[in-house]
């Protein structure tokens, strides 16, 4: 790759078998900021002229003199805050040298299945050189007669054309005869940077502004460039351009323009235009999709033939109901298949929901996710259940199609903590979600034997779960927050609820405010947020209330005043408990479910009746991916989500926002400390700022999702180290593993024959560094040395959520199946080791032979080019020794024993040395 010195391209490789060139670019507002001040019908629209710039210099790079064609056949929108990456592909010279151009471009973070956008085509043509047109000198000509352009921006900017400073450059016009003459120059904050360019997009563009003056026939106030042809460059950089327009045939004009002095700049044999519309526009941006804003998708799972080895078995049923799934027998609960004679390979828990579980909905889930958090504490409790698999069964938790599917609540909080359970405990559960069809039951087996980790059977028809970027359409539309109604925030008091409350107050001009938190106007920071709002114009009523009890919250609904009626709810409250599931308790279960659950199923049944606009759930993105350490978190999210969906299907508002991380100070995110920022960093979350945040919140309440998920991600980071099975659609796998970190079957295939041919001191050196190298990564140290082996885990910095992905990671690396104890049971880096040992490599029943390791390294450190007579003549030397030594006795027996030892306590390098030093060698 070579630099092109040029602003709007980074670089540009010489292809070597085709005599073909390749540039390459990033594009976005924040990089190129001028490209904003580009806005066609409500989208920044990357300009024709900027195309043409870039045909021009990639056809000078190619040695072609002139843009015979350029056809510009789709808009590039610039979506901010996202990038695009920009192809421009120059061929090999045909028999008179004119090389094909073609201009692709994509989203930065596109999927691996999102293809390439082709914008432009043309020709690129070489030639003897042309003299120069005439110039225009005389300026302006002579009989031309002025053109009034005050006012011009406004009416293009009625006509859905934006345009900013950058590209307000047109100074006056005159007309003579049917030909328009312009002059037009760059703001002073963009001259220096004409020299950049070969001619400067935006000061061709304003030039081409004078279009409208009636050039061509009609209007010209919403055509964009089409096509342009025969295009010469004469000198670069100018700053300032004269322009004379010619029509030239049906929609097309002669461009000829010159620099302040009249010297000829660049002429343009014809440049066509067409219509543009608001469909165009809106196709344009990055193939229909959000940036920072996703969905869960449930595409079908590729078919899969059923193992037809395992026994299954189910508990607390009768295995009768589970035939069709393939399960032979039932036990009455883990006791009981703890104490049986053999352990089947699949144990089905199917999850009861209760008789009427709508009645009293926040107990019947609370009832299944506490029976849920039973039944996955007493698999883990067990050492004997590690080599089985625990499937966990639901009924309709989860919406397949959001058109067809009502999420049964309890189920669903059920799937966000086993998905807790799955993150924590890597194979040990996996997560189906069934209807009542008895062809979901006989395709059970089958979805099970495919590997991954959640499914959903309906009708027989197996769907697994992927994320994917939410599109975009026609059908956006913010709700109406302002008028006279009221719009309640519950934990409008917190650190997120404040920054939601100025936004509403300020960008959509809401005048009336009711927010409620746990301590009201005594919480900190409520008494300068009521004078910060008050002084926006807003009526603001900050209210101690619990929205998970009923007598309270009817009570604040009811004193919302008739003349200014409820219109939008923001259900913001919420509160953590962190911890692993192994140390969950049903209190914590029931302390995080209730202000966010609980609370959420209340306001949905009390405003039923009311004509809301909107009905917006703060979720978290831990129902979804399952955070690590926080089970009862993801059940609560998990449960707005399906209540979204639910609310959504009986016609109701509703939007559940599963929220990344947001970076504020207090807060839930603001209670994070260092350990928790570098363990999200690890696993590829990136926070965004409150300002980022309220944008993404208009955008996901604007989207017509009953559930989106507002996130920015480093998909490379989550490619390199490791990612939910979901992120699939999105995520690249890297082409290797990172040295001394691998993971998955081949890494560990790789590290099992590594350790059969070592000692037993060698291999506990391998695993020894294996361990640390893992510990230093977790813990954030920049080498695995800062890890002593002899000094405790938990005195380094590691608690339980550290060391669940210490043992993850161990896992990962070794095949292991570890218990989640790991490091309370084995406290040091060496304790750790020697486990390892004792699990991948049982006590050896018969002595190894002294020695054999090292001949091994001995005959593999001579090839045929150092094997010379001299090297053979030491060897046969060193054998007459050993077999002298042999009939030695004991004595010798002794010394070939310390000799092991010393070569054992040996670092590969020492090895090496000694073979070195043996064989006279440097």
């Amino acid at each position: 790759m070579q630099p092109t010195g040029h602003p709007l391209l980074g670089a540009a490789v010489e292809l070597a078998d085709s005599d073909g060139y390749l540039f390459t670019t990033r594009l976005s507002t924040r990089t190129h900021p001028w490209l904003a001040d580009h806005s066609v019908l409500g989208a920044a629209l990357f300009p024709a002229t900027a195309f043409l710039e870039l045909a021009v210099r990639a056809a000078d790079q190619a040695g072609c003199d002139q843009v015979e064609e350029l056809l510009l056949e789709a808009p590039l929108a610039i979506v901010s805050p996202g990038a695009v990456l920009l192809q421009i592909a120059v061929g090999a010279p045909d028999e008179g040298g004119s090389r094909t151009l073609a201009i692709h471009s994509r989203p930065e973070h596109a999927s691996p299945e999102q293809p390439w956008t082709r914008h432009g085509s043309g020709l690129l043509t070489a030639g003897a050189p042309a003299p120069a047109p005439d110039g225009l000198t005389e300026w302006p000509p002579r009989g031309a007669e002025p053109i009034d352009t005050v006012g011009l921006y406004e009416r293009f900017e009625q006509g859905g054309f934006s345009y900013g400073p950058a590209f307000q450059g047109l100074r006056a016009a005159w007309r003579l005869g049917d030909e328009v003459y312009a002059e037009a120059s760059l703001p002073q904050q963009h001259r220096s940077d004409a020299g950049r360019f070969g001619l400067h997009p935006a000061l061709l563009d304003s030039s081409l502004h004078a279009l409208t003056f009636g050039v061509l026939r009609g209007s010209t106030r919403s055509w964009l460039p089409f096509s342009w042809n025969g295009v010469r460059l004469h000198a670069s950089g100018s700053p300032a351009l004269r322009i004379r327009l010619r029509p030239a045939g049906q929609d097309a004009v002669e461009v000829l323009a010159a620099d302040a002095t009249g010297d000829p700049v660049v002429e343009i044999r014809a440049l066509a235009l067409r219509p543009v519309s608001t469909d165009q526009v809106r196709a344009a941006r990055p193939l229909g999709r959000h940036d920072d804003l996703y969905r869960v998708e449930w595409p079908v799972l590729p078919a899969h033939p059923a193992p037809s080895d395992g026994d299954w078995v189910v508990l607390g049923e009768e295995a009768t109901a589970w035939t069709a799934a393939g399960v032979t027998r039932a036990v009455v609960d883990l006791a009981a298949l703890a104490a049986a004679a053999t352990l089947p390979a699949v144990v089905v828990a199917p999850i009861p929901v209760g008789t009427d579980p709508e009645r009293d909905e926040a107990g019947a889930a609370r009832a299944a996710a506490g029976h849920a958090l039973t039944l996955i504490q007493g698999w883990l409790a067990s050492e004997r259940f590690r080599a089985a698999t625990l499937l966990v069964v639901t009924r309709g938790g989860v919406a397949v199609s959001p058109d067809a599917d009502v999420p049964v609540l309890a189920h669903a909080a059920v799937w966000g903590l086993v998905r807790t359970a799955q993150t924590e405990n890597p194979g040990q559960f996996v997560l189906a979600d069934l209807d009542d069809s008895t062809a979901s039951l006989s395709a059970l087996r089958a979805a099970v034997g495919s590997g991954e980790p959640q499914f959903a059977l309906r009708g027989g028809v197996a769907h697994r779960t992927r994320l994917a970027q939410v599109s975009r359409t026609g059908a956006e539309a913010a709700p109406a927050w302002g008028g006279d109604g009221m719009v309640l925030i519950t934990g409008g008091t917190g650190a997120i609820g404040r920054h939601i409350a100025r936004h509403l107050a300020v960008e959509h001009g809401v005048r009336r405010l009711l927010l409620t938190g746990r301590r009201g106007p005594a919480a900190e920071g409520a008494a300068e947020l009521h004078t910060e709002l008050t002084a926006l114009g807003v009526q603001v009523d900050i209210v101690a209330c619990d929205v998970a009890d009923r007598g309270q919250l009817t009570a604040l609904l009811d004193g919302i005043p008739t003349a200014h009626p409820l219109t939008a709810v923001v259900h913001a409250a919420g509160v953590l408990a962190d911890g692993v599931v192994d140390a969950m308790t049903p209190q914590r279960l029931y302390e995080v479910m209730r202000p966010k659950a609980d609370a959420a199923l209340l306001l949905d049944e009390l405003t039923r009746d009311r004509d809301l606009a909107a009905f917006v759930l703060f979720s978290s993105i831990a129902g979804v991916f399952g955070g690590m350490g926080q089970g009862n978190y993801a059940a609560a999210n998990a449960l707005l989500d399906a209540l979204a969906h639910r609310r959504r299907a009986r016609g109701l508002p509703a939007t559940s926002l599963d929220w990344g991380l947001w970076a504020t100070e207090g807060g839930m995110s603001g209670s994070l400390d260092e350990g928790d920022l570098r363990r999200i960093a690890r696993s590829g979350i990136i926070a965004f700022t409150p300002a980022d945040g309220v944008r993404l919140f208009d955008v996901a309440v604007a989207v017509d999702e009953p559930a989106v998920l507002p996130l920015r991600m480093d998909l490379e980071a989550m490619a390199a180290g490791g990612h939910p099975v979901m992120l699939s659609g999105l995520i690249r796998p890297p082409a290797r593993r990172t040295a001394g970190l691998a993971a998955g079957p081949d890494a560990v295939e790789v590290l099992t024959q590594r350790l059969a041919g070592q000692t037993e001191a060698q291999r506990g050196r391998t695993l020894l560094e294996l361990v640390r190298l893992h510990a230093a990564t977790v813990l954030g140290f920049a080498e695995p040395s800062v890890v002593d082996g002899d000094r405790g885990l938990l005195e380094l910095g590691f608690d339980s959520l550290t060391a669940v992905e210490l043992r993850n990671r161990l896992n990962a690396a070794t095949g292991l199946r570890l218990p989640a104890t790991l490091l309370f049971d084995h406290p040091t880096s060496s304790a750790v080791a020697r486990h390892l040992a004792a699990e991948l490599v049982p006590a050896q029943t018969t002595p190894s032979v002294a020695g054999l390791a090292e001949l091994d390294l001995l005959e593999s450190a001579l090839d045929g080019d150092r094997t010379t007579p001299e090297v053979v003549d030491r060897l046969q030397v060193l054998l007459t020794r050993l077999r002298a030594g042999a009939g030695a006795g004991a004595g010798a027996g002794a010394d070939a024993a310390s000799v092991q030892e010393r070569m054992d306590r040996a670092t590969d390098d020492e090895i090496f040395d000694f073979i070195d030093n043996e064989l006279g060698m440097s």
